[in-house]
């Protein structure tokens, strides 16, 4: 492991991230988010409060942050030195709060009457997310303009969020990966938790199928619903995925508290005491997006994604610069851990 460490650090010191574009899309949210310390205490209370017909809760800290799988990715890349662009839909508060939160994205807003927001309880290392999807929720290739589709075209790669929350999210999908892949942009797909939608999955099987995605980011259970639609059988996740990619044609990279896979490497996660849980997977993905625009190999750029979600979890609600990115894989004791 030290070696790979001591290799990707000397690539990242002679790097020029500003050459480098990429856009995210569609959805930006509000996120406010309550964290409870055990599972048992939020139930006793919640039942509590119900049964006397109403009251409140005390809670020791919440934060209000942004939120959406674009706007996470978006920022953490730009945070990393990448030309970052954000296309999203909200309101016009919406828009002076991304505004705030999004600092160092080239965000371009398409007004909509309301704005998307999740409130995420996080309980014992697991977040429990309610979200109004508002204009994410329909968010389509029609509401791309030509000054978008100009940007998609000169950009190093297109990734695309939260397939889950949009009511138009398969025909999105197809319809803006297709375009950017005739113009030479790659792609790279994160479809969020099913379980809501997988009356929907056949029909993006068919979508991603025909080739449009280059790079599909999945977790566990994402990957689990993805295997269970394809009438996949096989229990280890490193015999599912290859399966998956023969159907979908694209390069399946697989993010878990325990670890990270693609391509038949495998690379172990940071041993870290979280601050949060919602945003880890965005994080990652950031890190997974920077490693394959710069060409590292597997094994480089999946310890790259794991060390940027580490530095966002333990540095909640800071995303990561690549210095303190840096730092952390310099500093951290990879004997001890």
């Amino acid at each position: 492991m030290e070696e790979i460490v001591r290799s990707l650090l000397e690539k990242l010191e002679r790097l020029d991230l500003s050459k480098f574009r990429v856009v995210s899309l569609p959805d930006f949210f509000l996120d406010i988010i309550i964290k409870f310390d055990k599972m048992n205490f939020f139930l006793e209370n919640v039942d509590k409060i119900y049964g006397q017909g109403g009251g409140n809760i005390s809670i020791e800290r919440s934060i209000i942050t942004s939120g959406g799988n674009a706007a996470n990715t978006a920022l953490a890349l730009a945070k990393l030195g990448v030309k970052s662009h954000l296309i999203c839909k909200t309101n016009e508060l919406g828009k002076i709060i991304a505004s705030h939160f999004l600092q160092g994205v080239n965000n371009k807003f398409k007004i909509s009457k309301e704005m998307s927001i999740t409130a995420s309880f996080e309980i014992e290392g697991r977040n429990i997310m309610f979200s109004y999807p508002g204009p994410a929720g329909d968010f389509s290739f029609e509401d791309l303009g030509e000054d978008d589709l100009e940007i998609i075209s000169s950009s190093d790669l297109l990734y695309v969020g939260n397939w889950n929350l949009n009511r138009k999210g398969t025909e999105l999908v197809e319809k803006v990966f297709n375009f950017a892949k005739s113009k030479g942009t790659k792609t790279y797909f994160d479809i969020g938790d099913p379980s809501t939608k997988l009356d929907e999955i056949d029909s993006l099987i068919d979508v991603l199928s025909s080739g449009c995605v280059d790079i599909m980011s999945l977790n566990e259970n994402e990957l689990n619903y993805l295997s269970t639609k394809l009438g996949i059988d096989e229990k280890n996740p490193f015999d599912a995925i290859p399966c998956i990619e023969r159907v979908l044609k694209a390069r399946i990279d697989l993010h878990t508290k325990s670890y990270s896979f693609s391509r038949g490497k495998t690379v172990k996660t940071f041993k870290i005491k979280p601050k949060a849980v919602t945003g880890a997977g965005d994080a990652w993905n950031a890190g997974n997006i920077l490693g394959e625009l710069i060409g590292l190999d597997d094994a480089e750029r999946l310890l790259l994604a794991n060390a940027v979600a580490a530095v966002y979890l333990t540095g909640f609600p800071n995303r990561g610069s690549l210095k303190d990115v840096k730092n952390f894989l310099a500093s951290y004791n990879f004997l001890t851990k």
